[in-house]
C-alpha cells in the first residue's frame, strides 16, 4: 500500500501546504481520503488519472476537506468523462451536500451529476463492507454542523486510520489500534481548543495509542516551526509505503 499526501494544510494553508487530501493506493486502484479544494491540482500534478480513483471517502463537511469534489467532478464531466463508476462515502446529507456544493460553485452542473455513474454510502453505527474494502467511522469532536468523522480503512490486509480533523477523543484510540499507518491532526502546539488537537496533548497520550506509525497532518505554524518532534511531520507530495 502507498499513501501519496496531496494536500495535508489547515483551513489557512498554513506553511504553503495544500488543503487535505490523502491518496491511497494499491494495485493501481485508488482511494482518496478527503478532497479538499486544492485536490485537482495535486492529482494533476501527481499524473493520477481520475478514473482510476475509485473511491472519495470524505471525514466532514468542511471545505478544506471535501470542497475539492466539485472541481473533481466537472472534470469527470466536461474533460475527460468518467466511464466507471465511481463510489463516495462521508457523513449523513452527502448526496445533498455534494449537490448544495456543486451548484453553489458551477451553477447548473449539479443535475450533471445524474450521468456519473455515483454511489454514495453514509456512515452509520456499524462498519460498511464493499469492494473489498471495510470502512469504520466513529464520531469525533469538532464542529457539530459539519458532522465530523474519524476513519478507519481496512483494504487488502493493511489498515489506514485518519483522525479528521477533532479534538482529543477516545474514539481515536480504537480507530488506530493496530493500523500501519495513522495521520493525526495536529492544529496546535499547546493550546487545548475544542477541536483541535494539540502537540503537548498527543505526545502525554502517546502510549493509549497503539501504532507505531504516527504522522501529523493539518498543522498550525507553531506546529510545522517545532524542530524536535516526537512525531514524523507530513508533508505535500510525500510518498510513504507501508
Amino acid at each position: 500500500m502507498k499513501l501519496t499526501v496531496l494536500g495535508c494544510g489547515d483551513a489557512f494553508g498554513n506553511g504553503g501546504r495544500n488543503h487535505s487530501a490523502f491518496l491511497l493506493t494499491n494495485n493501481n486502484e485508488h482511494v482518496l481520503v478527503d478532497c479538499g479544494a486544492s485536490t485537482l491540482i495535486r492529482l494533476k500534478h501527481e499524473s493520477i488519472h481520475l478514473e482510476d480513483v475509485s473511491t472519495i471517502i470524505i471525514s466532514h463537511f468542511h471545505g478544506d476537506h471535501y470542497g475539492g469534489i466539485p472541481f473533481f467532478l466537472i472534470s469527470s464531466l466536461f474533460e475527460t468523462p468518467r466511464k466507471v463508476p465511481l463510489t463516495i462515502v462521508g457523513p449523513k446529507g452527502l448526496k445533498e451536500k455534494i449537490f448544495i456544493l456543486q451548484e453553489a460553485m458551477y451553477s447548473g452542473t449539479g443535475e450533471k451529476l445524474d450521468q456519473h455513474d455515483i454511489t454514495y454510502l453514509e456512515y452509520g453505527e456499524n462498519p460498511m463492507d464493499f469492494d473489498g474494502k471495510r470502512i469504520v467511522a466513529k464520531p469525533v469532536e469538532h464542529s457539530p454542523p459539519s458532522i465530523p468523522h474519524g476513519i478507519r480503512l481496512e483494504w487488502e490486509n493493511k489498515v489506514f486510520a485518519y483522525s479528521g480533523d477533532t479534538s482529543w477523543t477516545d474514539s481515536l484510540i480504537e480507530l488506530c489500534d493496530k493500523s500501519d499507518l495513522f495521520v493525526c491532526e495536529c492544529n496546535f502546539l499547546h493550546e487545548q481548543a475544542y477541536g483541535h488537537l494539540c502537540y503537548d496533548e498527543l505526545v502525554e497520550r502517546r502510549s493509549q495509542l497503539n501504532c507505531e506509525n504516527i504522522w501529523l497532518s493539518h498543522m498550525g505554524s507553531e506546529v510545522l516551526n517545532l524542530d524536535d518532534s516526537v512525531f514524523n511531520k507530513l508533508s505535500d507530495g510525500m510518498k510513504i509505503d507501508f
